[in-house]
């Protein structure tokens, strides 16, 4: 049988070869999304599919076995996606990157190639509701894939079928020289703080009662179970919707039950609006969802992939709030740049469940406040290396895998002198530090520390959600601080650390999350601009993130 192909193979080849446009190279062993048939899956073979699809390129046989990912006999844009899926590591189960295959002859006559890359390539995929403006992309030879996919307040759907591939002549954003930053005073919007918080009772309880309270104040509304929320409505789904009034510059925690059952604790803040029950185990702590109720309009969200410095396109997600229009140029927006982007917006994109960092900004919104621009920045198989700052001897429990060495610096530099000039170029934002924030969780949260600290004119806001500062020991870390003046306190970031206690993981990375405010403090750090927030019953997920997204960007621009 396999010689059969390979005389098959060699005959397709004989017969296209003086064929102009034509796109072939040697090899003997197929693998799958290999398009290119240079023995690499990555972003060239995604590319190559796109330019056959909009016969811009022809293939050999060879090619076209490679192409089809999805083993559907035909070569279409689904086969790029896949391609693109992954490269960006998500879950998409079709032996990508396995042989498929053995042509036994020595070798396969090659033919004239055209050129497979544009000079700069960028991959964008758009999610929209009901407003959907495209901004002006900057791009040199630019080839684009956009898929318009409409959502909701809690589903997303399935893409529209029909894809559109774009050349636009203009210059690369990536190498174009970013004009000196604009000075604008910080002065944002600051909401009424007499908010109403809703729940979608999903999960069939017969009352329900909301606990607000500010350990810290030592305040809390009502003595437990709380104060009874009043039904307000029923949504299309049947669930009963129940809304009260706080106050949330009193309370700033909540835990909705039923006298029984109960949620998990949850920051309530003037991002905060609506929520609802993820899981019900453990019962005790059920785990919880956020959404701004009554909101039809959720933005659009744009997926554009950079070139990284090792090699590959990085997939970076861009979130506009509702209302924003590129023409506008008068209005300008704050930014949030998010490590493991994929993980920020809806549970249907992440790995673990989504953070909704887009349904918190809506929020925010709703209650008053102005819209802010999510950026969120995909990880990918490297991770542990690419978000580990490599700042000395690792300790020697952590000092292996991609812990070791790490690449954090190249990383760091990639977010800061590509993917800020890039969104600065595109979109509509202020571009000094007052307005840009950095947050990562886990080792997305070191590294975010990290890029703050080595970034302070692009940042001045940072978010470092249960930090891996563990790698290092606290000698490191105070090496690491001599080449930092901490007496410039005007130039400082504020920071907003944060570690839980609900399973061995966040217990491991206490003591360092913990202490890494007081060692600051010590060596000068304005004690003002930091705060830590320690949560017991949160484990080390996605959803103890979510709980705590909406305080993370309150404090962190100021709000309230």
């Amino acid at each position: 049988m396999k010689k059969l192909l390979a005389l098959f193979l060699i005959l397709a080849t004989l017969l296209c070869m003086f064929s102009f446009g034509t796109f072939a190279l040697s090899q003997n062993v197929l693998i799958l999304g290999d398009s290119n048939l240079d023995s690499k899956v990555n972003i060239k073979d995604a590319t190559s599919i796109q330019k056959y699809v909009a016969k811009m390129l022809e293939f050999y046989e060879e090619n076209l076995i490679c192409a089809d990912c999805n083993i559907d006999e035909k070569i279409n844009i689904k086969d790029a996606t896949a391609i693109q899926k992954f490269l960006a590591k998500m879950d998409y189960p079709l032996g990508i990157g396995e042989e498929i295959g053995v042509a036994e002859q020595d070798t396969i006559p090659t033919a004239t190639t055209v050129q497979t890359e544009p000079t700069s390539t960028v991959i964008v995929t758009t999610t929209a509701t009901d407003y959907v403006t495209e901004p002006t992309e900057t791009t040199a030879e630019t080839t684009a894939e956009v898929t318009t996919m409409a959502t909701d307040a809690t589903e997303t759907t399935e893409p529209v079928s029909s894809t559109v591939i774009t050349t636009a002549q203009t210059e690369p954003t990536e190498t174009t020289e970013t004009e000196a930053t604009t000075v604008t005073p910080y002065n944002p919007v600051k909401p009424d703080t007499n908010i109403t918080i809703y729940f979608s009772n999903n999960a069939g309880w017969a009352n329900v009662n909301a606990y607000f309270y500010n350990e810290e104040l030592g305040l809390e509304n009502k003595s437990w179970p709380g104060a009874a929320m009043k039904h307000f409505t029923t949504n299309e789904y049947g669930e009963k919707i129940y809304s009260i009034d706080v106050d949330v510059s009193k309370y700033n925690r909540v835990v909705f039950n039923n006298g029984k059952s109960q949620t998990v604790n949850a920051t309530v803040t003037v991002a905060s609006s609506g929520f609802f029950i993820t899981s019900q185990t453990p019962k005790n702590a059920m785990q919880l969802g956020v959404y701004a109720y009554d909101v039809t309009d959720y933005g659009t969200k744009k997926t554009v992939s950079l070139d990284y410095p090792t090699g590959y396109k990085k997939p970076v997600e861009i979130w506009t709030p509702a209302g924003y229009n590129p023409a506008d140029t008068t209005k300008k927006y704050s930014v949030i740049y998010l490590l493991d982007g994929q993980n920020q917006f809806d549970d249907s994109d992440a790995y673990n469940g989504g953070w909704g960092s887009d349904e918190i900004i809506t929020a925010l919104m709703k209650n008053g406040g102005e819209g802010i621009i999510l950026v969120g920045i995909d990880n990918s198989r490297n991770r542990d290396n690419e978000l580990t700052p490599d700042l000395g001897e690792v300790i020697p429990a952590y000092n292996s895998g991609g812990f070791k060495n790490g690449s954090g610096e190249q990383f760091a530099e990639f977010v800061a002198k590509t993917v800020v000039p890039y969104v600065e170029a595109n979109y509509n934002v202020y571009t000094d530090a007052a307005h840009s924030a950095i947050v990562g969780s886990s080792s997305g949260g070191i590294e975010a520390f990290y890029i703050g600290m080595e970034y302070m004119d692009e940042f001045s806001r940072i978010g470092a959600i249960s930090p891996a500062f563990m790698l290092y020991d606290k000698a490191t870390w105070y090496e690491y601080f001599e080449k930092f003046d901490f007496t410039d306190t005007a130039k400082l970031p504020r920071i907003y650390f944060y570690n839980g206690g609900g399973d061995s993981l966040e217990q491991e990375l206490l003591p360092y999350a913990r202490d890494m405010k007081n060692w600051l403090a010590d060596l000068g750090y304005d004690d003002s601009k930091m705060t830590f927030v320690y949560d017991e019953k949160c484990g080390h997920n996605e959803a103890a993130w979510r709980a705590y997204m909406p305080e993370i960007v309150t404090w962190l621009f100021e709000l309230q």
